[in-house]
């Protein structure tokens, strides 16, 4: 509230210094132009006077005859109406100046009598009609300014004050509440949108939960459930290794048991296991309608410059721009994950991707160049923590191409590899099937 009051001052003082310094200038030049004007009048009427006295001339034929000369040699200084008035005997009436647009000054004869007046008149109206104009405009700037900024402060900035710390609150799951709905045309999308993203984060975090729990309740019981076969296993292996059974003809029975035991230890690590790919089930897929470009246009502003810095030539093609109705974010991780494996097990001479539409279906097809598959390991790249002959010296887990499998299936669609021996490149193909 500071600032915005401080603002306000600022603004105010601006525009009153504007408006003084604009009228006290306007009243400089008045002075200095009536100053011109008040040297103008003495001299011309000086000069009807000499020329009244010499000539015994009409004053007003002297007015006449030289007007012209006078506004050439004075200017904006000359007067705009010079006006004899003449006085006779029978006159009585007394003349004098009634604002600084008129002068009157006295014409003498040959003789030093008074013959009359002459009325010097000038025009300010113009002057007068720029000085308010001005006015009312630096008035109106001050006003429109004004109620900008403070219409700014309470339907901008103190709404979006009181917004500010929810994303944080949020990020911090502390005390998640629903914003307020509201109608502004400012506000109301962003309301919507952190409220959805409110509604989101709930339920995860409740899925969370949930999840942590199972994964508590099976860790626990697989402990529990282990200690036995592995305290049977080893009880029976000591037997064995000390000779105790030896001369009894048991071996086969123990060998039966640390089988039997072997086998329950299997079972338990199987539903681990599972347990585990359960985990990576939870897609939330938003399909929507979009251009194939964007998604091209997507893929490019995230690997371009990154390809750039590690002197990889890259190149993303589209044909055409068809409408493609999926979840455009689903696809680009998939993608994405494609691209992270060519970066690892390419050979950094080329990644290629592209997307087409053919037929009823969107392909996207991503190459890169480097170590070929055994053609015997292909059918078995898209399994959960399976690695290829050209893993040996990376670092993974092999589940990279699993859930890229897995998301192109909750998107409806399937992905394929294949070898190009030709052009010693590895080609991963995802099909969405519209």
């Amino acid at each position: 509230m500071k600032k915005f009051i401080r603002i306000l001052m600022i603004i105010t003082a601006v525009f009153a210094v504007l408006i003084i310094g604009f009228n006290i200038g306007f009243g400089n030049v008045m002075r200095n132009q009536l100053k011109s004007r008040n040297v103008a009048v003495n001299r011309i009427n000086q000069e009807i006077s000499d020329a009244a006295a010499e000539s015994e001339a009409s004053p007003s034929e002297i007015i006449s005859d030289r007007k012209a000369e006078w506004q050439n040699t004075y200017g904006n200084s000359a007067p705009e109406s010079i006006v004899f008035i003449p006085i006779t005997s029978s006159d009585s009436v007394f003349y004098t100046s009634v604002d600084k647009r008129c002068a009157v000054c006295s014409i003498y004869g040959k003789d030093g009598k008074l013959t009359g007046f002459v009325q010097y008149a000038y025009s300010d109206d113009i002057f007068q009609r720029i000085k308010l104009a001005v006015n009312i405009m630096l008035i109106v700037c001050f006003a429109l300014l004004t109620g900008a900024v403070l219409f700014i402060h309470f339907a901008v900035f103190k709404p979006f004050r009181r917004l500010s710390d929810y994303p944080e609150r949020l990020a911090r799951l502390r005390d998640i509440q629903k914003l307020p709905e509201s109608k502004s045309r400012y506000f109301g999308k962003y309301i919507w949108g952190m409220n959805m993203l409110t509604d989101v984060l709930a339920a995860s975090s409740h899925r969370i939960h949930i999840l942590e729990g199972e994964h508590q309740k099976l860790v626990s019981s697989i402990a529990h459930g282990v200690k036995t076969p592995v305290a049977n296993i080893r009880l029976y292996t000591d037997a064995v290794r000390t000779g105790l059974y030896s001369d009894t003809g048991m071996s086969s029975e123990i060998a039966d048991k640390i089988d039997s035991n072997t086998a329950k230890i299997e079972s338990m690590a199987a539903e681990l296991m599972t347990a585990s790919e359960a985990t990576n089930d939870g897609y939330d897929i938003e399909k929507s309608l979009f251009p194939l470009s964007e998604l091209a246009d997507l893929i490019r502003s995230k690997y371009t410059d990154r390809m750039a810095l590690l002197r990889i030539p890259f190149t993303v093609e589209c044909e055409g721009s068809p409408i493609m109705e999926s979840d455009k974010y689903a696809l680009y991780r998939a993608v994405s994950q494609l691209l992270e494996n060519a970066l690892k097990y390419g050979d950094g001479s080329g990644i290629t991707v592209k997307l087409m539409k053919q037929d009823e279906a969107f392909s996207i097809s991503v190459r890169d160049k480097g170590e070929l598959l055994p053609e015997n390991e292909l059918p078995y790249v898209f399994r959960s923590y399976w690695r290829g002959s050209n893993a040996a010296d990376k670092n993974g887990c092999g589940i990279g191409l699993y859930v890229v499998h897995e998301a192109a299936k909750a998107l409806g669609g399937s992905v394929h590899v294949r070898r190009i021996e030709e052009t010693s490149e590895m080609e991963f193909v995802i099909f969405i099937e519209q």
